[in-house]
């Protein structure tokens, strides 16, 4: 069998049928909790709470755009400050550039610590997108393409490398990979151990 870089050399020159992967983001099984097969995954925090929003904001997992509705979202549970309520009536935002200055004081106003360790905002953004997975919020598929711009798949984790590998799998030929069933199951495993991880206090 040829060494994966050759493989992906040929794969990238050669014809080839539809990607496994692209065929099950087009078709994606129901949403189904797995915590019975991982009870020892914690339940998603929840994704309303002021520093949850400021790890996505701060890991690049929610852009300049999303935040007038997220600032709205902020004020039906009560949250409440000049900024915030300024971010949730704006229109000009187009980009995250945009949003920055009025984002960051309405942090400071709310008391959350910001800005935060970016890569300590990706570990927490990123666990909590597994326990979602694991808790049937997420399609998995879906949830492991929606870590990419999170890390831009950078080396030193072992979570994200396993599960970076296993997409990278879904898109060999069928006779060079697992089963798309057994690929499911791998990708689930990852995502427990990365909904288990733990973060460590910087």
């Amino acid at each position: 069998m040829p060494f994966p870089a050759i493989q992906r050399l040929l794969r990238r020159f050669a014809p080839r049928e539809e990607p496994c992967l692209r065929l099950m983001f087009s078709d994606p099984d129901p949403l189904v909790s797995h915590s019975a097969q991982y009870p020892e995954v914690p339940v998603p925090d929840d994704s309303r709470s002021l520093m949850f929003v400021a790890a996505r904001w701060a890991s690049h997992d929610l852009y300049g755009e999303d935040m007038p509705g997220v600032a709205a979202d902020l004020l039906e549970l009560g949250y409440d400050s000049p900024s915030l309520r300024r971010l949730a009536g704006e229109i000009e935002i187009h980009n995250s550039a945009d949003a920055e200055p009025l984002v960051a004081k309405m942090f400071h106003e709310l008391d959350v610590c910001y800005p935060s360790s970016e890569r300590m905002s990706k570990l927490i953004t990123s666990r909590q997108i597994a326990r979602e997975v694991i808790a049937g919020l997420r399609d998995p598929w879906k949830a492991a393409s929606d870590l990419g711009p999170v890390w831009q798949w950078q080396p030193g984790i072992p979570e994200l490398q396993d599960i970076d590998s296993i997409l990278d799998e879904a898109d060999w030929s069928r006779e060079h990979r697992r089963s798309s069933p057994e690929l499911k199951v791998a990708l689930l495993d990852a995502f427990a151990r990365l909904g288990t991880m733990n973060i460590p206090e910087v």
